[in-house]
């Protein structure tokens, strides 16, 4: 075995040189590496804690952000908007404005610090269809199918038969893991208002689904949540992943180390060769080594990113910045893909428990009592019920046929591709013809649904009157599988400037429809039995609007649901690719991508799921077993 140096033997290292893991420049620059993990984020995490199961492979983890242990607005899933836009712990990065979503300056919420996203996030825990997993083989990806992934989406424990019957649910043992660090349960915030929203989508077409595990998410079903139902805390890739693993000597993670590029050097048969990375720590730069690997896990906004600083991309984009281009390859940064949606509210008969009531302080200050004996709203969060439904459970035959044809490049505003790559092109026209399918698929969700107990004035600045003695429910619909793309890629040489991030909303005409639809159908619903008998009045949009009005909403009010894809796609490099199936970087021997960047083509589900799997997945390549 080796002895692993943090700058003395590890058998003699006093117990000051490391807290819970962390090591400080020194220990960790004069680590014999074989690994160095850039980006302590959701895979990442994985990625590291799976590979040093073996006590002679070292690996190091760098992270720009903290370790936010212990604390509470990331731990408390009630807190969880706490977090939103706090520069500890969210990049907030800026998107590109358009005059289509009148110019509004939208923000792309990411986590900030070990864990990355998975501590900022809503905590569902959905898994996508069967079939946009083949997809990926079909794309070109041998091994990317859905049982090769399912297993690893399967590791964590999943809910336990008392858990689910107690909500009314039938879950399917086959379907569901025993082993694995994150923690699953149902959002605890239950009323009764998500049997009457699920009864009334039954009568509108959408059917229960008792689990959606399997590879089929077509139905309502209660939303499964990431939280440890004994400590009522949020499971994270660094509570679960991490900290169990910390005291390992052959773990080390260092934070506060913001990468500024990978280095390279040629190598083999023309490829180049990652032999470590440059970062810069409390002003001070630094170069780390590794020995057999480089894995890049710093998500769909900043994998590009680093990448183009490392010499990687598109060779005129490097060049206009001054960088020289090590290897030219122009689907970095490209093909990025994101859920976005749109929300209608009503106020709601006073009898229903809503998140509203913590509007009052005094009633707020209970809750944080209640939390303290695990119980209360701050348990949960607002989120109780989910659906998935097909083109044509809200749409007209005539929408569905309109929209395969729009299923195209050359139906997007005419400024999206026009500096686009040929290769990117081609790879983009693949996911076209299966947007087509999909679209006119009864099997195949194109839609999803949220249910929320709370008033959701969204951040636009659209208002309505508000009274905490009042009770709201909202719900929220959203695209699953995009007609726009959007790209992101550096805006300077420097690595402390954000990207440029044009997320391009609403660029293809179906997205519009569809949410214009989606909108149309959340209103049928608020009209239904059981729910019309609930429902005092909807109050968000307002009044009766037409089609037009629909329109100038959803420019005015759609926003990111936070699953960003699709910017380092596994693909063949023909279509525009950046990692082949085996997650390695075109042109490099030992460089890979371990995160959902990878994935070529957005999903139905919130990706966190995929994360995950995608971390599992990735360290049982870089292991040999798959």
């Amino acid at each position: 075995m080796r002895i692993i140096s943090r700058g003395v033997p590890a058998i003699y290292r006093t117990p000051s040189l490391i807290i819970m893991g962390m090591v400080s420049a020194e220990d960790f620059l004069a680590a014999d590496l074989d690994y160095l993990v850039i980006g302590g984020g959701t895979a990442g995490l994985v990625v590291a804690a799976r590979l040093t199961e073996g006590p002679t492979c070292v690996v190091g983890v760098l992270e720009a952000g903290q370790y936010h242990k212990d604390d509470p607005n990331v731990n408390v899933p009630g807190f969880l908007s706490r977090n939103m836009g706090n520069p500890e712990r969210d990049w907030a990065f800026s998107v590109v404005p358009r005059e289509i979503t009148k110019n509004r300056k939208l923000v792309q919420n990411r986590g900030k610090g070990l864990g990355g996203s998975s501590s900022l996030n809503f905590m569902v825990s959905v898994r996508p269809t069967g079939k946009e997993i083949d997809a990926l083989e079909g794309l070109g990806n041998p091994g990317w199918n859905w049982e090769s992934v399912w297993k690893y989406m399967r590791k964590p424990p999943d809910l336990t038969k008392e858990d689910a019957e107690s909500r009314g649910v039938a879950p399917n043992a086959a379907f569901h893991g025993t082993e694995g660090p994150i923690a699953k349960s149902f959002a605890t915030m239950m009323s009764h208002t998500h049997s009457v929203f699920m009864d009334a989508l039954e009568k509108l077409g959408v059917p229960r689904n008792p689990d959606a595990g399997g590879g089929n998410t077509i139905g309502s079903l209660l939303v499964p949540v990431s939280i440890d139902k004994g400590t009522k805390t949020r499971s994270y890739a660094a509570n679960a992943y991490y900290a169990p693993n910390a005291q390992r000597p052959n773990l080390l993670v260092f934070t506060g180390a913001h990468v500024t590029k990978i280095i390279l050097e040629p190598s083999r048969q023309g490829l180049h060769r990652a032999i470590g990375a440059e970062f810069v720590e409390n002003g001070q730069t630094h170069v780390v080594h590794s020995s057999k690997e480089v894995i890049l896990s710093c998500g769909s906004i900043q994998s590009p990113q680093v990448l183009e600083l490392s010499g990687i991309g598109n060779k005129d984009i490097l060049e206009r910045h001054g960088i020289n281009c090590v290897i030219d390859l122009p689907g970095v940064g490209e093909n990025l893909q994101d859920h976005a949606g749109v929300g209608a509210s009503a106020e709601v008969d006073m009898s229903i428990e809503t998140y509203d009531k913590l509007h009052d302080p005094a009633v707020a200050n209970e809750h944080l009592e209640l939390y303290k004996q695990k119980k209360g709203l701050f348990t949960s969060m607002p989120v109780n019920f989910t659906a998935f439904a097909p083109a044509s459970a809200f749409a007209s035959k005539e929408d569905i046929e309109k929209w395969k044809t729009l299923a195209r490049l050359e139906a997007s505003s005419p400024d999206v591709f026009a500096h686009t790559p040929e290769s990117v092109k081609r790879g983009l026209r693949k996911q076209y013809d299966l947007l087509r399918q999909w679209v006119d698929d009864p099997t195949a969700a194109m839609a999803q649904f949220f249910g929320a107990a709370m008033l959701n004035l969204s951040p636009t600045g659209l208002t309505a009157d508000f009274s905490p003695t009042k009770r709201h429910f909202s719900l929220r619909g959203l695209y699953t599988h995009p007609f726009s793309r959007g790209s992101v890629h550096i805006n300077s040489s420097s690595p402390f400037e954000q990207p440029t991030i044009k997320q391009n909303y609403l660029t293809n005409p179906v997205d519009e429809e569809i949410l214009i639809r989606l909108l149309q159908f959340c209103f049928k619903l608020y009209e239904t039995s059981p729910v019309k008998e609930v429902v005092v009045e909807r109050i968000i949009p307002p009044g009766e609007p037409t089609e037009d009005d629909l329109k100038e909403y959803v420019r005015e009010t759609v926003e990111t649901i936070w699953h960003p894809v699709g910017t380092c796609a596994m693909t063949p490099k023909d279509d525009g690719g950046v990692v082949d199936h085996k997650l390695l970087v075109y042109g490099t021997e030992n460089l890979r991508v371990i995160d959902c960047s990878i994935l070529p083509l957005e999903v139905s589900c919130n990706t966190q799921t995929l994360a995950y799997a995608i971390g599992e997945k990735g360290a049982d390549i870089l292991k040999g077993i798959v």
